[in-house]
């Protein structure tokens, strides 16, 4: 018995609905090589056919791994299935991971609501669950590039698991190093009492030795400088008011 298979083919638009993308992203893809149509010798329209379709998943999981489109095609036109299949299988692993921080986050944040409603009562130590670890993502989705360019991979990564391994008690400490050290930035502004700068200073000295395990002077004038050098790091404290990062690394300077 002879099977026929029928081979599917697809407009751009009934692809831009299949995979939820527009059809500027798949003309941009074509355009680039990325992901070329073809076109039908009849009616001279451009369509996919199902190996495309596949071709497209592959573009689109890459993607949200960060992977820039220019290296997606290196990937694609290089790498044989077993390679592939192993770095989505890496892929697969951090996204479980994340899965089950984002959980334990769900549940830290539902009891904290019940909490608040009078419902139960959260221990000190259950307030701060998958807290740590959010902060960790956050900031290797923000920073982790520029950390690892300006003092190596290595520096990063003990730096990391350092703070990973921090118990309870200096977590709790560091939060409240950083609060007295925006408090009392605040109050620099407001007062203009510039003899709590040496207090800012020293307190933010603390604070990197907490967060990295050790303490480097040269590095933590890098650090201030991109306080002011970088909107990311200023945003973080001018939020509290505009000028707080320039008085934190004139303090740093100053003083330390």
């Amino acid at each position: 018995m002879n099977v026929v298979v029928i081979k599917m083919k697809y407009k751009i638009s009934d692809l831009s609905k299949l995979a939820s993308i527009s059809t500027r992203t798949l003309r941009h893809y074509d355009q680039i090589g990325l992901l070329t149509s073809k076109r039908d010798r009849e009616t001279r329209y451009r369509f996919y056919d199902d190996v495309d379709i596949d071709m497209l998943q592959q573009i689109l999981l890459l993607k949200a791994m960060d992977i820039k489109l220019s290296d997606i095609k290196k990937i694609i036109d290089n790498i044989n299935p077993e390679t592939r299949i192993t770095l989505l299988s890496e892929h697969l692993l951090n996204l479980l991971q994340k899965k089950d921080q984002i959980n334990i986050l769900i549940s830290t944040i539902k009891k904290t609501i019940q909490t608040l409603k009078g419902e139960i009562t959260m221990s000190p130590k259950e307030k701060f669950i998958g807290l740590k670890d959010e902060m960790i993502n956050l900031n290797d989705a923000l920073y982790q590039d520029e950390v690892k360019e300006k003092w190596g991979d290595d520096a990063y990564q003990k730096s990391n698991q350092h703070f990973k391994n921090m118990n309870e008690e200096q977590f709790n400490h560091f939060n409240q190093l950083n609060d007295e050290i925006i408090n009392s930035l605040v109050l620099i502004k407001e007062t203009n009492d510039l003899s709590l700068a040496k207090k800012v200073a020293t307190l933010h000295k603390e604070w990197i030795t907490l967060a990295w395990g050790f303490y480097q002077r040269d590095i933590h004038f890098n650090v201030v400088d991109m306080y002011i050098n970088d909107e990311r790091f200023k945003k973080y404290y001018d939020k509290h008011g505009n000028g707080l990062a320039q008085i934190l690394r004139d303090a740093v300077y100053q003083y330390i």
